[in-house]
């Protein structure tokens, strides 16, 4: 497992003058969302880690983040005050599992195959007769399977294409922004990947355990809306728009 911790935030604590270890506000776990958030060689990046760092400093908050899989990340959330999980996809399944910042960002799930097999996908009863692959408990994965979809599952986005390459799978559940994304991390040709059919819209959210202080979720809100009435969030977005443009 990979496990991978960094500390953002301005707050410095009072113990550190008495030699004590200085305790973060948040502990926030990553899950593998490219361009949004993943871990890089063991930095966390993409455009909600820079959202989230800006929401923090505004907020005057301190976080550590950590790398662990994603449903492992979801799981502990739901458990431990003052933890949360970002980019989490706020569908109706996980409503009222935690309290909700957002959101972040908004994508279009859409079904990734290979150009040179020239799949015609009119419709999700098309895409359920072929192989599909997903991450476990990702917000495409429990809207597909709501639909009566059997998955074949991965651990990370790469593994998806990497399997979609290989033959083992037929289409991927993905985004415009994270097949680009993927595409240029593993360093293959773009046009090999082609969007066949977008299925569903999801907002993107920090997702916090239920028993968070409201004082610090009220912080947080405070700060991305702040964001969002002096432009920030939107000229943070627009530079990824621009950066990873949807595959043709």
């Amino acid at each position: 497992m990979s496990h991978f911790s960094t500390r953002l935030g301005l707050v410095i604590c009072a113990g550190v003058l008495h030699g004590a270890a200085c305790a973060a506000d948040l502990t926030l776990y990553l899950g593998d969302n490219p361009p949004f958030n993943s871990f890089v060689n063991g930095q966390p990046e993409g455009m909600a880690v820079e959202v989230m760092t800006e929401m923090l400093k505004r907020a005057q908050l301190s976080a550590e983040h950590k790398d662990f899989p994603w449903v492992r990340a979801l799981s502990t959330v739901q458990f431990k005050p003052n933890h949360c999980a970002y980019t989490v996809g706020r569908i109706p399944e996980r409503e009222a599992r935690f309290q909700w910042i957002g959101p972040i960002a908004s994508v279009k799930g859409t079904l990734f195959g290979l150009r040179e097999r020239n799949l015609q996908i009119k419709n999700l009863d098309d895409a359920k007769k072929l192989r599909v692959g997903d991450l476990r408990q990702g917000a495409n994965a429990i809207f597909l399977e709501s639909k009566g979809f059997v998955l074949d599952y991965a651990n990370t986005e790469d593994q998806n294409l990497r399997k979609l390459l290989a033959g083992h799978i037929d289409l991927y559940p993905g985004t415009s922004f994270s097949a680009r994304e993927i595409v240029q991390r593993l360093q293959i040709d773009p046009q090999r990947i082609q969007a066949v059919y977008v299925f569903n819209q999801v907002d993107l959210y920090l997702a916090c355990n239920l028993q968070t202080p409201a004082s610090l979720i009220d912080k947080l809100n405070v700060a991305l809306e702040s964001m969002r009435s002096d432009k920030k969030l939107q000229q943070i977005n627009a530079r990824y728009e621009a950066r990873f443009a949807a595959p043709n």
